[in-house]
């Protein structure tokens, strides 16, 4: 493991082009094998901040670490996943996509893999995620929930230590809601990866975190404030303890719950 945090945000400012501010000076170190979820109200800047954390946006002041190196780019060390269902490849099977991170290689290392080592990676993924059954399905034949799971399989295949999720699971009806967030709550303690998980949904968060960033609108100030969750697994939303920590997050939001927008 290496000795450094996955990710280390150092004064990261975000401004519009208009030069309207959305943060400033924020400090983000994300741990080894840490769940951090990012709750906000719309416009907050959530999702420009798992950008910056991939290295998909620059900041406006402020620099990004991976393994104590500075990132200016996006790394097969950090991949996203994205709320929408088209972000797989639509002329690709589920194998197909899945197997993509392996084929392409780069610099991560994996072009190193040998065939039946990356068959072998492949095929586990998918039984892991229940979708080895439809590997010959096109994208266009699976349901929402299906497509989250490829997506889910295609980023992890590669096995990279950090994997940046942008409300994933926000498009779902409730059962597959829940579906999905127990998968991934399984592979994240099997497979021992980093989360950094936006989402609008304090319930969520709370069910899925180690700590939580509670992220102010910039018409309050954009402000934001990191949280230790102090709660057993598997949590019980019905809790004392589980209700304190929500009214906790609530708080900070003000007078807007994103979780009912």
């Amino acid at each position: 493991m290496s000795p450094f945090p996955p990710i280390e945000a150092r004064g990261i400012d975000l401004k519009y082009g208009s030069g309207k501010t959305v943060f400033t000076s924020l400090d983000l170190i994300l741990r080894n094998g840490e769940f951090l979820a990012v709750v906000g109200p719309s416009g907050c800047g959530k999702t420009s901040l798992l950008k910056i954390l991939g290295g998909f946006l620059q900041p406006s002041a402020g620099y990004v670490n991976r393994n104590g190196s500075r990132i200016n780019s996006p790394s097969p060390e950090a991949v996203m996943i994205f709320q929408e269902f088209d972000q797989l490849f639509p002329w690709k099977r589920v194998w197909e996509n899945t197997a993509f991170p392996l084929k392409a290689g780069g610099k991560s290392g994996l072009s190193g893999l040998d065939e039946s080592e990356k068959q072998r990676r492949v095929e586990e993924i998918l039984r892991e995620v229940g979708l080895f059954d439809y590997r010959s399905y096109f994208p266009h034949q699976l349901s929402g929930g299906m497509k989250q799971r490829a997506a889910l399989a295609r980023a992890l295949v590669s096995r990279p230590p950090v994997l940046l999720m942008d409300e994933p699971f926000g498009s779902l009806d409730a059962q597959k809601r829940e579906e999905l967030q127990s998968l991934l709550l399984r592979m994240w303690r099997e497979h021992d990866f980093s989360v950094v998980f936006v989402t609008h949904d304090i319930t969520e968060a709370l069910l899925l975190a180690d700590r939580i960033l509670v992220m102010e609108s910039a018409v309050f100030g954009g402000n934001f404030t990191l949280m230790d969750l102090e709660l057993p697994r598997p949590r019980d939303v019905r809790s004392e303890d589980f209700n304190r920590c929500y009214n906790q997050v609530f708080s900070k939001l003000g007078s807007e719950d994103p979780g009912q927008s």
